[in-house]
């Protein structure tokens, strides 16, 4: 578009004229004219504040010396020390003030041939409680005539007094200063009398005062010894105001803290200045009405219809000059039409995403839940070697495909800002044991040297969210193993405190292949590597970092890698943490109790979930009926008398929220039913759903069956509420067949048979035992390896159990 009226060179001109005119006239009236005068004005007001404040200062110093004199008459009178020391202890009790402390000091053996010092010193405390100080009389602190105030006053003339230097009383740590004088009987030095000052309030009053005036002061002594300095700070061509005052010579210095005399020189020039205004009141209403006229009225207009149309919409202006302002409409309104199609395309992007990511989860978790369950239900079974083996491969195919599908919901939901911490106490030893459990004999397979270094207390405990700390490590860790063929990985725990903040300190160490410094920059972005290899090479989805990113950020904290090619890697995370108590952490038993007899009504429409399900359910002892959705679900439990419903979420005809509401509506006993949700789906909305409309436990599919177990034992007591017979015969003691059984299936290699028995004494057991049960699990664990346990440990158990079978 042509232009053939600039905006630009209408606004100069205006301006150009209004600011010539205004600063050849204010400025050379104001600088030329006003300032001298002004500036000497405002030295001499800051030269009377500076006097003001030390005659502040100077008049509780001088009431002082009317004290002093008080006590000067008293050691001059003939009265008895004794009556002395009365009048002392009244006057001190009376007065209020600078003066905290003070006595008479006579000439040593004037007072008692036989006795050197016999002083009259009283001290009055904060509390206003007066007390009389003796140790000044001892002869072995080597006597106060000895003392610079003492002797200054010997033998001057009656009447003198004699100002100390600021001092720091060594028992109340304060600044004080003693003011001395002479005294005499019949015209001979009998001795000296001191008055103590403290300093504090009057400190603290040249602070309160320079704080309220807005002044920089610092107090001296006679010895230019700094008493107290407040703000006070000097700039280049600052005007000091100084002035020296009182018998003991001390000298203050002021300035204006905030605002110099040259700010305030500018200040008064300024409103000069604003004085003046009326008389260029016209060129300023000329000026402004040709750039309100031709600059802010319409772009005041355009804002208008700009935040009018801020869902979107073109803007309609009247305006008919062919310059900027034209072009910027015509403009906009082309990119407004542009932007919002593009804001329809990204929203509904962003609405198929999260569907295509819900789908995803809830489509993969189905199969999978056949595929795991499948081999859960295989591994049951009396297999050889080699089918175990592969079994345990299909397994962790498995496995690790499901970890792979929840990094990828991980890094969605932080994408989206759904990213949850679920924040409790835990020990950070239970997450350094499971490292080194997992990685230890990984890294032995591989060749590889592995150690965790930690210099964190053992009994540390954390208030946190121990799932992402542990999956921070995990990551970290997982790829320096992956990466790494030869050498070692190394593990650094410590904590520092920084600005306030506890802070744990990981670093991951490896000699793995290395990352180049041009990669080092994108390691930490979504869905990529190092290199276009590394994926062909070593698998994985490219957010492991991505994420644990994501986590250390949003726990307020930071990740650095420092790396060379061919050479190693090295991550560095801090991260705040929030210490607790140290609690007391439950063993995790997998308990299995008596099923025989309870029936269990499973609510699932694909078949294949059903069977499985199934299958662990009938292996469990319960009578199994299925149906394939919610309204079947509603006429089965009408009908018959359930133990337990496994109740799906999405489901044709009625899915299992509606069902769960229709069961805890029903008006029978059967509306308190113990009822598992059986889903794939892992978002938060539908667990909540859920659990809102009556569901007991929520069970993850794919199902893993220990988490089923754990689950029937934590509901026990409903499970059980309609059997309760079946639950006290599984109360019944540990019984020698299940030695034997647990025995003969070590003797013939069936760890996995092993292992259910093992179960079950250790359910029967519950916790009545640690040591025993610490036993037990030792040797589960070497079950679960498909490894031989310890023989050793095999025949503690044994000696142990029997106390059980009695």
């Amino acid at each position: 578009m042509e232009i053939s009226s600039s905006l630009k060179r209408k606004s100069i001109l205006a301006l150009g004229v209004y600011l010539c005119f205004f600063i050849a006239t204010i400025g050379t009236v104001s600088y030329l004219v006003v300032e001298p005068p002004v500036r000497e004005k405002l030295e001499q007001n800051l030269d009377l504040k500076t006097q003001l404040l030390a005659g502040q200062i100077e008049e509780p110093l001088n009431s002082s010396i009317g004290i002093l004199q008080s006590i000067v008459s008293l050691g001059e009178t003939n009265h008895s020390q004794k009556f002395q020391a009365q009048l002392l202890y009244s006057l001190f009790k009376t007065i209020d003030g600078v003066v905290v402390s003070g006595g008479i000091w006579p000439q040593p053996y004037t007072v008692d041939p036989d006795i050197a010092y016999k002083s009259l010193f009283y001290n009055r405390a904060s509390d206003g409680r007066v007390d009389k100080i003796l140790s000044w009389n001892n002869p072995a602190a080597g006597g106060y005539d000895k003392e610079a105030w003492y002797i200054v006053a010997i033998d001057k003339p009656a009447g003198s007094v004699f100002w100390s230097e600021v001092y720091i009383d060594a028992y109340t740590h304060v600044q004080m200063i003693t003011v001395t004088s002479p005294y005499y009987l019949d015209d001979v030095f009998a001795g000296v009398v001191t008055v103590d000052l403290s300093l504090v309030d009057l400190v603290d009053f040249v602070r309160q005062s320079a704080m309220e005036s807005d002044l920089g002061v610092i107090l001296r002594d006679s010895f230019n010894e700094v008493i107290t300095e407040h703000n006070f700070k000097i700039q280049e061509n600052i005007y000091i105001s100084q002035h020296q005052f009182g018998g003991f010579n001390w000298t203050v210095d002021v300035v204006n803290a905030k605002r110099t005399v040259n700010d305030e020189v500018y200040d008064l020039v300024t409103n000069v200045e604003f004085g003046i205004i009326p008389i260029l009141l016209l060129c300023v209403m000329v000026g402004y009405y040709l750039i309100n006229q031709y600059l802010i009225k319409p772009i005041i207009l355009i804002a208008k219809k700009v935040d009018d149309s801020i869902e979107g919409g073109i803007i309609e202006v009247n305006y008919r000059s062919n310059d900027e302002i034209r072009h910027l409409i015509d403009t906009f309104n082309e990119k407004t039409g542009f932007i919002e199609a593009e804001k329809a395309k990204a929203q509904a992007s962003t609405k198929a995403k999260s569907a295509f990511l819900a789908t995803l989860s809830h489509e993969i978790r189905t199969p999978m839940n056949g595929v795991l369950g499948t081999a859960q239900i295989l591994l049951k079974e009396n297999l050889t070697p080699d089918q175990r083996k592969h079994m345990h491969s299909l397994y962790d195919s498995g496995d690790h495909m499901m970890t792979l599908l929840n990094e990828i919901l991980d890094f969605s939901k932080i994408e989206q800002g759904h990213m949850e911490f679920d924040r409790a106490a835990f020990p950070l030893e239970s997450i350094i044991g499971s490292i080194n459990s997992v990685y230890h004999t990984l890294c032995t397979e591989k060749g590889l040297q592995f150690k965790v270094y930690s210099e964190i207390p053992v009994e540390r405990w954390y208030f946190a969210d121990k799932a992402r700390l542990r999956q921070i490590l995990f990551n970290l860790i997982n790829n320096a193993v992956k990466f790494t063929s030869r050498g070692f990985v190394e593990v650094y725990l410590k904590e520092r405190v920084i600005d306030d903040e506890l802070r744990l300190l990981i670093k991951v160490r490896d000699t793995g292949i290395g990352i180049s410094k041009e990669a080092q920059s994108r390691i930490f972005k979504p869905f990529e590597q190092a290199e276009s290899s590394t994926t062909r090479s070593f698998g994985g989805t490219g957010l492991g970092l991505a994420i644990v990113s994501q986590i250390v950020e949003l726990n307020g904290g930071s990740i650095e890698v420092t790396s060379e090619v061919g050479i190693g890697t090295s991550f560095d995370v801090s991260l705040v943490m929030t210490s607790t108590a140290a609690g007391t952490v439950e063993m995790p038993i997998h308990r299995k109790l008596n099923y025989d007899g309870l029936k269990v009504l499973i609510v699932e429409d694909n078949r294949t979930n059903t069977i499985i399900i199934e299958t662990f359910m009938k292996y469990k002892g319960f009578v199994c009926d299925c149906v394939e959705n919610g309204e079947q679900a509603l006429q089965a439990v009408a009908k018959e008398q359930y133990d337990l419903v496994l109740m799906d979420n999405h489901m044709p005809v009625m899915d299992g929220v509606e069902a769960t509401t229709g069961i805890r509506t029903m008006s029978n006993s059967n509306s308190d039913i113990l009822i598992f949700g059986c889903t794939a789906d892992v978002f938060k909305e539908t667990r909540e759903r859920m659990l809102g409309a009556g569901v007991d436990y929520i069970i993850s599919k794919p199902i893993d069956e220990s988490e089923l177990d754990d689950a029937l034992y934590q509901y026990a007591r409903k499970l059980y509420q309609y059997h309760p017979e079946v639950e006290k015969a599984d109360s019944k003691k540990l019984s020698e067949e299940m030695l034997v059984r647990l025995y003969i299936e070590l003797e013939n290699n069936q760890y996995t048979r092993a292992m259910s028995v093992l179960d079950d004494i250790i359910a029967m057991l519950g916790s009545q035992d640690t040591v025993l049960l610490e036993k037990l699990n030792h040797i589960r664990d070497s079950l679960e390896q498909e490894q031989e346990p310890d023989f050793s440990d095999v025949d503690v158990i044994t000696v142990m159990l029997a106390e059980y079978c009695k």
